[in-house]
């Protein structure tokens, strides 16, 4: 009924399924399936292999849901790359005129920026948001 090459594309099919989910989940039933090619190998009987495929699988996600949810606790409201710059003091290394971009160094990355007010070059700024790919600044 399974064969050992069952269960062997089993595993790396959910190994692979896991790559593009990272939920541990399909690890679970990976590891699940590897102790069940592990009874094929051994000769046990097909309902031996599926119960053990079954028990492992079960073991592994009940012992891996703490770790996957220590891993994306809070996830939705962590700030994003972009998020970490507001607030942040950057750098004017091109003029910000009214209704035209200026361009402004920030943590080692130069961003192109607005503001409602002429900031000359070389002077210090806030970054107040981020409208689309551009920061919206205003003078220290």
């Amino acid at each position: 009924m399974f064969t050992l090459e069952f269960w062997i594309v089993l595993a790396v099919a959910c190994i692979l399924g896991e790559l593009l989910t990272v939920t541990f989940f399909l690890l679970s039933v990976a590891v699940g399936a590897g102790f069940g090619a592990l009874a094929n190998y051994l000769n046990f009987d097909p309902t031996i292999q599926m119960a053990v495929f079954i028990i492992v699988t079960l073991i592994c996600v009940l012992l891996s849901r703490p770790i996957a949810k220590k891993l994306t606790n809070n996830s939705s409201s962590k700030k994003s790359n972009a998020d970490r710059l507001i607030g942040e003091e950057a750098i004017v290394i091109k003029e910000i005129i009214p209704d035209y971009m200026g361009t402004v160094k920030i943590l080692g990355d130069t961003w192109r920026a607005i503001a409602n007010e002429e900031i000359s070059v070389d002077k210090k700024v806030i970054v107040k948001e981020i409208n689309g790919v551009k920061l919206v600044v205003e003078k220290k």
